[in-house]
């Protein structure tokens, strides 16, 4: 069987090929080959069998600086080729056609942007077979995400395979943070134990490639040893493959004696919210009581038996103050996550 990496240690595809998922996560390792290797094979495909791609980016900005960079990388995989962009498509033809006056130039994909999306809902995509969808989840400070992105992409896929079971996804990251919009709709969390996690019924296939091979890699280098003297944190977070927010911190299970509160329903999820009146204490957690009083910070889910809670709104404030004191704890990173964007905001 293949190993996780080729020769360079760039990442090899082939034990995720051979599980068959629809939506394929490979995510972590930064600068390991993720989107060389998943290139390569589209590119391989196209010119062997006709299949054809879309490499996919959120948003124009973003698709307009990958696209014009997008063969740099592989062109020697190719020595019999070669290759170009015009307007959305990726072009290929052979080599030895140069000197015809009018050269064949073959499509063997596209260029498309996510928050586009609606624009290419009317048309075909007939030999698309592979969606790469590169830096699915955002670095510190650059673009937002889309509103209900992963219904989006959802729409989007369902755009181009027209229910025919012919595409597949595949989402590509470094392990930046697991609050995205595809780990939250999909409850994917990410442990250190399993680096395979499978979900619906093998729909949506995740790897979180172990990085001890690629450490050596890494830390044979100059760059490597630095990095991993001067800076811990960012060689966990590059090399080690672990996510900024997916750590301990404000992790606790609910006492017995904690009563239950209410529930409130957020962008990542419903959460329950309990309290300890004697040690004054707060605890939110994913696990919910049959019986609720419910509340939603999203207006759009409104509805009878579920009252809208303002961010002003006394509930909040009181569970702000205790946050502020640091006396709410939370049942998993997931959990926690959601909440800070409520007490930071």
């Amino acid at each position: 069987m293949s190993t996780t990496f080729e020769k360079a240690n760039y990442y090899n595809f082939d034990k995720i090929y051979s599980m068959n998922g629809v939506y394929n996560f490979v995510v972590g390792l930064r600068g390991v080959g993720k989107s060389y290797g998943k290139k390569v094979k589209c590119v391989r495909a196209a010119i062997e069998k006709g299949h054809e791609f879309i490499y996919l980016r959120r948003y124009k900005d973003e698709l307009k600086s990958a696209k014009s960079s997008f063969f740099d990388d592989f062109l020697d995989e190719f020595p019999d080729y070669d290759f170009k962009v015009q307007g959305e498509y990726a072009m290929y033809s052979h080599r030895k056609l140069r000197d015809e006056k009018k050269r064949p130039w073959h499509k063997m994909g596209y260029f498309l942007c996510l928050s586009q999306g609606q624009s290419v809902k009317s048309r075909p995509f007939p030999l698309v077979r592979h969606i790469i969808f590169d830096e699915f989840i955002l670095e510190k400070g650059m673009t937002r995400y889309l509103p209900s992105e992963a219904e989006v992409f959802t729409n989007f896929f369902n755009t181009v395979d027209r229910s025919k079971d012919k595409t597949r996804a595949w989402f590509l990251a470094n392990a930046v943070s697991i609050d995205n919009p595809y780990f939250i709709k999909y409850g994917i969390e990410p442990k250190a134990s399993e680096e395979w996690i499978k979900k619906y019924n093998g729909f949506v296939v995740c790897h979180f490639p172990d990085p001890e091979k690629f450490k050596e890699q890494v830390y044979a280098t100059r760059f490597g040893q630095f990095i991993n003297e001067s800076d811990p944190e960012y060689t966990a977070y590059a090399v080690g493959n672990a996510f900024k927010d997916n750590h301990n911190n404000l992790l606790a299970r609910k006492l017995p004696n904690a009563g239950y509160v209410f529930s409130l329903e957020t962008k990542s999820g419903t959460f329950s919210i309990w309290r300890d009146w004697v040690e004054n204490k707060w605890y939110i957690q994913e696990a919910r009581p049959k019986q609720e009083l419910l509340y939603t910070i999203l207006p759009e889910k409104m509805s009878e038996g579920k009252k809208l809670l303002f961010y002003t709104d006394k509930q909040l404030q009181v569970l702000r103050a205790g946050f502020k004191s640091e006396n709410v704890y939370f049942d998993k990173p997931k959990t926690r996550n959601a909440f800070l964007q409520i007490f930071t905001r």
